[in-house]
């Protein structure tokens, strides 16, 4: 006997003889020369109508599939035949008002003239109508042969949504077959697309390799097999479904063998038929039986572009669905199957597979990072970086905007197919970063080196550009002089204090709330259980200087990230995935001779599993960048400091600081109770409230009416910390005789404060002649009693200021005694320059303040960020103005001006030979400072020795 299949494919109907709509019931019946029936087919058009004058798709479905295989020797016949009916929904010769009549057609195995694309009608209805006409291709099966047949769908072009504009859209694909020739049986679902989730439109060609974790399948087939392919619309769903959709787009039921060479190669199934009658959209694939030796066929399967993090083959984010950032070391990995089973000789396994990446049509091209071994794809350790056949990317060769990367690999004579992807490249954001330097009783405070040294390491781990010139902006404050203290920060009370004094300098500083303090401490610095330590809440923190994790997860809690759930921490991010505090997704660092994978299981960089080698995980990835953006764009417009100027006379004896804040500062303790800290009166307004919180501060009246109030966070940092520490800024209000923290509404602990602001003296300087400009200014104070009650003890700061109100700084804080030497020389010039001593009791702040007294404009000083190459980063800074940048920074190259300007300069750009290299940076005022920063290899790009002589 011989195998056959009748493939139903069209019906016209001419006549339903109905007014409007009804409903059909075809049927197609399959018999040999003795009248046995060998195969039906039927269709009802989903139960829904159907009219006059139309053709319709028989596509197939899985229930009722219209491509229908049966066994004839010689002779046989196929009659098709309909019925109408207004209220049946399967009208049939005994149900039915209206018959539309039958075809007979007859068809012979032996001979191919009968067979082919055959024409059913048309038929006659009995009201002597024209009825209906049934298309069907009848062909002989090839002998059935056993072959791995690999799948790969490319595109889909949409005719019709059925919507007059955007629409979801939702592509199943299903793959079916009974257990024949000795491959198992098939039915599973190979695909489901919805373009990643975006609205698609009308007569628009998609790839369908958007948001789906691959689009390359390996069947081991043992005859035909189908392919069934539906999809639906939605205005709202982003999965239309069979159960929810709006529109019907039609759907193909197509057939695959390994031994029939007209269902292999490139193909096209399509166009479809919507619920509207329309041409709904065509899905193009290929399908390859792959050798039956142990020959390589190699083919991509998928190709990640990864910087730090990236997600693949994920349910919750589609491949390649993270932020990748321009100016950032890109690495391609291209997953190759090597299209021979893992049963064959060797495994599957082919080595010496090489390959090629071009990015934007030439613009730049790359060879594979080494050759690689291919080996079936299920057998590919993603977490091994030797399994993929890798591309480094160069930070300088990734620019904003779209890129288009086509991937092929090789072996022998072998060529893989090329897998085009494209991705966006998103311009970097910023962050702005106050420098402090952190000198503790004897050890000195690490040097500006070694600060940049660690800190400019930011970008292995964060969502910005690798060139810190275009992704750090860095501010010194109080002239890049190191804060001393004397504080034991292996104990808590240390580290808080040591955070009190941090906050305290930046208050005056930050203007905005896009900057962040980051501290450092020397190595050697002792530290207790503690690597580094922050309050997001108050933007400061601090860490060790040569602990390159820590800084970059210190620096993350300030931009809000919370701890991972990893190795026990405080403050959990109850939303973190995946709920082990791993990074989830394999971690790449793209750099050096070989690119470095970090596994899944790495611990997530704020988590504490892994120390100095976490990652930053998927989850983490997202939310820095999205912090970053929207701190980079709250400072995007920050220029020099202002705030209101401050008297313009001598003020020997206090007076009210003029700050419309209040900063508010303490700590809940274990035992219930609450420390205060000294509150300060300030020129910088409040950030942003908490949110989730039980906590509020509120300044009161002694009778307990609330004047003002403000939620805040008390979390206590570690499980054994003693304290957790709160603070906001509130309006000030002169009537404030308590300080009150209050959970859901009820007092937890109040400071009561005296009515009114110390009463202080300024002893020295008095007058001009007592301010060394070019030296120490000695100030010398002292607390008086005045109308009232001898004063609590007041706590002070010194603050610098101008009469421009520019640049305030402030090199003292949190004072208990009553002088303060204050070296001048390298504090901003200005013709008339002011010292204040703020004091405090507690609430109510007062000051007083030097008469004026030049200081010279400050040359800009260079901060020495990169300077051992290859890219060579610099920042200026520049003592009355901020940060220098931009055209501010130029370079000359052994004695001649370079036409580079900016922070960064790539020394592998002057060719063979040993050049000498300086950098200028020029402020607003044409002052310039230069830096000889040495001898470089213009072909490594490495710091040199002079040459002899020199």
């Amino acid at each position: 006997m011989a195998l056959m299949r009748a493939t139903f494919e069209t019906l016209h109907v001419f006549e339903d003889e109905e007014a409007g709509d009804t409903r059909i019931g075809l049927y197609a019946t399959v018999r040999d020369a003795t009248g046995t029936t060998l195969a039906e087919f039927r269709w009802n058009h989903r139960n829904g109508p159907i009219e006059d004058n139309f053709s319709y798709a028989l596509d197939g479905d899985l229930a009722l599939p219209s491509v229908v295989p049966f066994d004839l020797t010689g002779l046989g016949s196929i009659t098709v035949k309909a019925y109408t009916d207004n209220d049946e929904q399967w009208p049939d010769e005994g149900h039915h008002e209206n018959f539309l009549g039958e075809a007979t057609l007859s068809i012979d195995s032996r001979e191919a003239s009968s067979l082919g694309q055959l024409v059913f009608g048309p038929t006659t209805t009995d009201n002597g109508h024209t009825g209906i006409v049934v298309v069907a291709t009848v062909e002989l099966v090839p002998t059935a042969n056993r072959a791995h047949v690999r799948l790969v769908f490319k595109d889909l072009l949409i005719f019709d949504d059925e919507e007059s504009d955007f629409t979801h859209m939702a592509v199943y694909v299903r793959a079916s077959a009974p257990a024949q020739n000795g491959a198992p049986a098939i039915d599973t679902e190979l695909l489901r697309w919805n373009n990643n989730g975006d609205r698609i439109f009308d007569e628009a060609l998609f790839s369908l390799s958007v948001g789906t974790p691959t689009t390359v399948f390996d069947l081991d087939l043992g005859g035909p097999t189908s392919i069934f392919i539906e999809a639906y619309s939605h205005d709202d769903d982003p999965w239309p479904s069979a159960d929810n959709y709006e529109n019907f787009l039609g759907r193909v039921l197509a057939v695959v063998d390994p031994a029939d060479d007209t269902t292999l190669g490139s193909l096209r199934y399509g166009p479809t038929q919507t619920d509207e009658t329309h041409n709904g959209y065509l899905v193009t694939l290929s399908a390859e039986a792959l050798p039956p030796t142990a020959a390589p066929d190699l083919q991509i399967t998928g190709v990640e572009v990864t910087q730090v993090v990236q997600a693949f083959d994920m349910q919750e984010i589609p491949d390649n669905g993270l932020p990748l950032i321009a100016g950032k070391a890109t690495l391609v990995r291209a997953y190759i199957d090597s299209g021979i089973e893992p049963d064959e000789a060797g495994g599957g396994a082919v080595a010496g597979v090489d390959g090629t990446l071009t990015m934007n049509d030439g613009a730049f091209t790359a060879m594979a990072v080494e050759n690689i071994t291919a080996r079936p794809i299920a057998q590919v350790d993603r977490g091994n970086i030797h399994d993929t056949l890798n591309f480094q990317i160069p930070a300088n060769k990734v620019v904003a905007g779209k890129a288009t990367f086509v991937v092929q690999a090789t072996v022998g004579t072998n060529v893989s197919n090329p897998f085009r992807l494209e991705v966006d490249f998103i311009p970097t954001d910023v962050l702005n970063i106050f420098v402090m330097r952190v000198a503790v009783g004897t050890i000195a405070a690490p040097t500006a080196q070694q600060y940049f040294a660690t800190i400019n390491t930011l970008p292995l781990r964060y969502p910005i550009a690798d060139d810190t010139s275009t992704s750090i902006l860095f501010w010194t404050v109080n002239g890049g002089r190191p804060l001393s203290v004397n504080y034991d920060l292996s104990k808590e009370k240390g580290q808080n204090q040591l955070l009190d004094d941090l906050h305290d300098t930046y208050e005056d500083y930050a203007s905005r709330e896009s900057q962040r303090l980051y501290a450092m401490v020397d190595a050697t610095v002792p530290l207790g259980n503690i690597a580094g330590a922050s309050r997001p809440a108050q933007n400061v923190g601090f860490g060790a200087q040569n602990l390159r994790a820590t800084c970059a997860h210190e620096l993350g809690h300030l931009y809000g990230l919370r701890h991972a759930p990893c190795g026990s921490p405080a403050d959990v991010d109850g939303d973190y995935r995946p709920t082990n505090g791993s990074i989830g997704q394999v971690g790449v660092d793209p750099r050096g001779t070989m690119p470095t994978a970090f596994r899944a299981t790495t611990g997530d960089l704020m988590s504490y599993c892994g120390g100095e080698g976490r990652w930053l995980g998927y989850y983490h990835w997202r939310k820095l960048f999205e912090a970053i953006r929207d701190a980079s764009a709250a400072g995007a417009a920050l220029g020099p400091l202002t705030v209101p100027p401050p008297h313009p006379e001598h003020v020997p004896v206090s007076r009210p600081f003029p700050g419309p804040y209040v900063r508010i500062r303490g700590a809940l303790k274990r035992d219930g109770t609450v420390r205060w800290d000294p509150a300060l009166r300030t020129m910088t307004p409040p950030s942003a409230p908490p949110a989730n919180t039980p906590f509020t501060v509120s300044l009161e009246t002694l009778d307990g009416r609330a004047l003002v109030s403000a939620p805040v966070t008390a979390q206590f940092p570690f499980d054994d910390s003693a304290e957790a520490p709160f603070g906001t800024r509130l309006p000030y209000q002169e009537d404030a005789r308590r300080l009150v923290l209050r959970r859901d509404g009820t007092e937890v602990g109040a400071l009561t404060v005296p009515p009114h602001a110390p009463h202080v003296v300024l002893l020295t300087p008095n007058d001009r002649a007592q301010i060394d400009t070019a030296g120490v200014m000695h100030l010398r104070w002292r607390q008086i009693g005045g109308d009232h009650d001898a004063d609590p003890a007041a706590t002070y700061f010194v603050r610098f200021t101008n009469a421009d109100g520019t640049v305030p700084a402030r090199p003292g804080v949190n004072l208990t005694g009553d002088s303060f030497d204050l070296d001048l020389r390298d504090l901003p010039g200005h013709e008339n320059c002011f010292v204040q001593v703020i004091a405090t009791n507690g609430y109510h702040t007062s000051y007083i303040q030097t008469g004026a007294f030049p200081l010279p404009l400050r040359p800009p000083n260079i901060l020495p960020i990169a300077t051992d190459g290859p890219l060579l980063v610099v920042q200026g800074d520049s003592p009355q103005h901020g940060p220098l940048t931009g055209s501010a920074i130029t370079w000359t190259v052994d004695g001649s001006p370079s036409p580079s300007t900016g922070g960064s300069f790539d020394v592998r750009s002057l060719g063979p030979g040993i050049h000498t290299i300086d950098v200028h940076v020029t402020d607003p005022d044409a002052q310039t400072t230069t830096l000889p920063l040495g001898t470089y290899d213009g072909e490594t790009g490495q710091h040199t020795p002079p040459p002899p002589g020199h």
